[in-house]
Formats: C-alpha cells, sequence, structure tokens
C-alpha cells in the first residue's frame, strides 16, 4: 500500500468545473454501488452521460476544491452555505474520493484540511442507505471533535423531503488565527 506524504487542497478555478462533472459520474456511481439500483441514480441507461449542475460551487461564497496526493488528482470537494438546521456556516455538499485513494488516509486528511480553512459551525449530510459514507463521516466527525457533534435524521426539502442523516459540528479557529497570527 502506497504510502501519501501530502494532501492538498487545490482551489478549483471555474476551467474545472468540466473535470469536476466527469468526476462526478464516478461519485455517482460510488453512491449507486452503496444504495443500491434507483432510478435517480444509476438506474436508468443514460446516467453515465448526464452532467449534474454543479454550477453553484462557483458562486460567490462557495469553495470547489480539487483534492491532490502527492501531487496526483485524488478527489474532490465542494463546500457551501446550504442549510438544513439553522445556524450553519459551511456545508459539505460535495465530497468524493476515487478508487486508487480510497483507503490510504487521504479523505481523512482532505476533509481536516477542509474544516481548519473554514472555522464556523458545520454541516456533513448523507443518504442513510449510503453506510459507507455514514461510517467514514461519523469516524472523521468524531475524531476531529473528540465527540462533540449532533448527529439527527432530517428530511431534505431540495430532495422532495428525502431523509438524510446529518452531522453538526463546530470548526474552532486555528491556534495561529485565534491570535492573529
Amino acid at each position: 500500500m502506497p504510502d501519501i506524504r501530502a494532501v492538498t487542497l487545490v482551489e478549483a478555478g471555474h476551467g474545472d468545473m468540466a473535470l469536476v462533472q466527469d468526476m462526478m459520474r464516478f461519485y455517482i456511481y460510488a453512491v449507486g454501488s452503496q444504495i443500491g439500483p434507483d432510478a435517480d441514480w444509476v438506474g436508468e441507461r443514460t446516467w453515465f452521460q448526464h452532467h449534474e449542475d454543479i454550477a453553484y460551487a462557483w458562486e460567490d461564497g462557495n469553495h470547489p476544491f480539487l483534492i491532490e496526493a502527492d501531487g496526483m488528482l485524488a478527489e474532490f470537494c465542494l463546500i457551501d452555505r446550504y442549510a438544513l438546521v439553522p445556524g450553519i456556516d459551511w456545508n459539505m455538499s460535495q465530497f468524493f474520493v476515487m478508487g486508487p485513494f480510497a483507503g490510504l488516509g487521504v479523505g481523512r486528511r482532505a476533509t481536516i484540511l477542509a474544516f481548519d480553512r473554514f472555522p464556523g459551525v458545520w454541516q456533513v449530510t448523507q443518504i442513510p442507505e449510503n453506510t459507507a459514507a455514514v461510517s467514514f463521516w461519523r469516524s472523521v466527525i468524531h475524531g476531529y471533535t473528540h465527540g462533540a457533534f449532533e448527529e439527527r435524521m432530517i428530511p431534505n426539502p431540495k430532495r422532495d423531503n428525502e431523509p438524510r442523516n446529518v452531522m453538526t459540528f463546530t470548526a474552532p479557529p486555528l491556534m495561529q488565527d485565534a491570535q492573529g497570527a
């Protein structure tokens, strides 16, 4: 198993939108493999031709990132301000680790970089049937917050009130930020 030395968040520019849309197909496939056949995910003949509308990620106040592991493209994350619960500063809208980097700690390290970069109240949601995602986020957030997070089921009005597993917590300012350095 390779030893990944460096994980970095690279702000994705408008020119990276097509790349992220292409990676979204792998993301949709990965979610589909967790939740099973579903007409909204991987259930229709043309699912692999569909381009998810992710233009929102490049709107003011949102932050699209490519994530690199030792200089190689490993994944992406899209951070926005969509809130299912009041008082949210940041929402992990989409997060995907490509297969070759799964299990190497890249995802865990990338999330910590994101949380540290954007202090405030976070929301991370998962489709409850995507048990791999629920377990990943529960583990990462528990470790990051030392168990100081809330988890609950909430209907998502953007998705016909389908239930979402929602984890909320506060990412504190880094010590250097708190000291004004």
